[in-house]
């Protein structure tokens, strides 16, 4: 580390300006940041996408994408801190070294350590200083004491701004769809990210995360970073070291300088011999930049000033009659010390145990969201209004439909009311459709765009099913032609097996 080529003012500073200048640290080199952040996170984010398509994992993918978040944080503290010492970055090494960076820091997501509430202050003690163990605790608990608080600060505004601007992209796609579109969704949209899980919510889940993590997590990674650097500064006085280095340079500048001066007016062309002389009396004229003398009258300058006569009291209550301390005896019974190294191994995997036990614990209570979630709304809450569908002949109410749509549609044909036979069946299906499967339709729909809308969000069976009710209807209400009763038992017969739960 050298101090000479540092490219930032190194002073002390507030903890919130520290952080700051973190930011600003970021953006002096944002375009290598970001591709450095794109290579790592864009196959990553491909990667939870097609798992969660493919599989029914996709809960369990988000969650695995937030845990690996801290692998991220190692090229782009590497780019700030090299830049910070006069070293341009470069994308090809840095992607060259994320494996190696991601394991020197395997602590912050390897182990209950990624919860860490400092992380983006503690990861530098790893990860540039190199410490691991006992010595990179006790580092990590003196930087502590000056930063922790504000590198919890830091982790709390960079988690509630990535929720706010979550929730912000989500408001803005509803506000830049169309108005019949708004109106056919309407608060079915936001409960779709929240409530209603399907694959693609929860791909669009995992979009969304990622633009709004891409926009702010290299920021809050630099703002610990600068939290870091200034502690240091103030811990080692780095500002102290680079003003005196930078004194000597310009006295020994100075004195090469003055003997050049020498060489040139008042040294005659000398001989061989003399030139030897001359370099002699040079190198001991500038051999040391300040004597003892010189420095005496400086110093006690110094000492006298009224910043440094400052006296804090500190009470410290201890015990009179402290406890002795117990120092074993290797020499002493065998038995006894196997059972005490025995007892301290335990209690290292029964520590672990609980915090693995307490992670799967969060990971099934994520998983199983779906099912405690309604419990903890208000009793008093009103029933969720009943999604409006709205066709072409007109509105489609849930009071107007009987509790057994094929049945009721059957008994009409008999009676021979069968384009009112038809026409139940055709309305009652378009609203299960809508209801068990989550199926949007435009404002005044016609029967084709329901099927297009079907055809999106089911499978090929359900979409079947619903062309055969469309086709029976269209025959009647625009052709006049009137299918068969063996064509309309069919699917009234049917129809249970696809609305089974709108049926109930």
């Amino acid at each position: 580390m050298n101090l000479e080529n540092v490219t930032v003012e190194l002073r002390p500073r507030g903890e919130w300006e520290a952080a700051e200048l973190g930011g600003r640290m970021v953006r002096r080199d944002a375009g290598t940041i970001y591709r450095v952040w794109f290579a790592m996170t864009l196959p990553a984010v491909a990667l939870m996408a097609l798992v969660t398509w493919f599989t029914n994992w996709g809960g369990l993918a988000l969650l695995l994408y937030w845990w690996l978040e801290p692998i991220t944080d190692g090229p782009i503290l590497r780019i700030i801190s090299r830049r910070l010492f006069g070293e341009e970055p470069d994308t090809r090494s840095n992607l060259k070294a994320v494996f190696s960076i991601a394991w020197r820091n395997k602590i912050y997501w390897l182990s209950p350590h990624r919860l860490h509430f400092a992380r983006s202050t503690m990861m530098p003690v790893t990860q540039l200083e190199g410490l691991t163990g006992a010595r990179r605790r006790a580092r990590a608990k003196t930087l502590g004491a000056r930063i922790f608080s504000h590198g919890v600060g830091v982790t709390a505004v960079y988690q509630h701004l990535v929720l706010a601007l979550y929730v912000g992209m989500i408001l803005l796609i509803f506000m830049l769809m169309p108005e019949s579109v708004q109106q056919s969704w309407g608060q079915d949209w936001f409960s779709m990210f929240w409530d209603t899980r399907t694959k693609m919510t929860e791909i669009s889940d995992l979009v969304i995360f990622y633009l709004a993590q891409s926009a702010l997590h290299p920021w809050f990674v630099g703002a610990g970073f600068g939290l870091y650097i200034n502690c240091r500064t103030q811990l080692e006085a780095w500002d102290i070291e680079v003003a005196f280095r930078r004194m000597l340079q310009r006295r020994a500048a100075l004195k090469a300088a003055a003997s050049l001066l020498i060489v040139i007016f008042l040294v005659p062309l000398p001989s061989f011999g003399q030139e030897t002389e001359v370099a002699d009396e040079m190198t001991h004229q500038i051999q040391g930049y300040w004597t003892d003398e010189e420095l005496k009258a400086p110093l006690e300058s110094v000492g006298k000033l009224e910043e440094l006569d400052i006296f804090e009291e500190v009470d410290d209550w201890q015990r009179i009659e402290k406890p002795a301390k117990r120092e074993r005896d290797f020499s002493g019974n065998a038995m006894e010390d196997f059972f005490e190294g025995l007892a301290q191994i335990v209690s290292v995997i029964v520590e672990f145990a609980l915090w693995i036990t307490v992670a799967l614990l969060l990971l099934v209570i994520f998983l199983s969201r779906e099912r405690w979630m309604p419990y903890l709304k208000p009793l008093d809450l009103k029933k969720k209004n009943a999604p409006r569908v709205i066709l072409a002949g007109g509105e489609v109410r849930a009071e107007e439909l009987p509790d057994d749509i094929p049945q009721s549609a059957m008994s009409l044909w008999k009676e021979g009311r069968r384009r009112e036979a038809l026409a139940l069946l055709y309305r009652g299906t378009v609203y299960a459709a809508v209801t068990h499967y989550n199926v949007r339709l435009p404002k005044s729909a016609t029967e084709n765009m329901c099927v297009a809308a079907v055809a999106r969000s089911t499978d090929r069976e359900q979409t079947a099913f619903f062309r055969r009710v469309v086709s029976a209807w269209i025959r009647c209400a625009y052709a006049s032609e009137l299918v068969d009763e063996e064509t309309v038992a069919g699917l009234c017969r049917d129809w249970p097996s696809h609305f089974k739960a709108v049926q109930q």
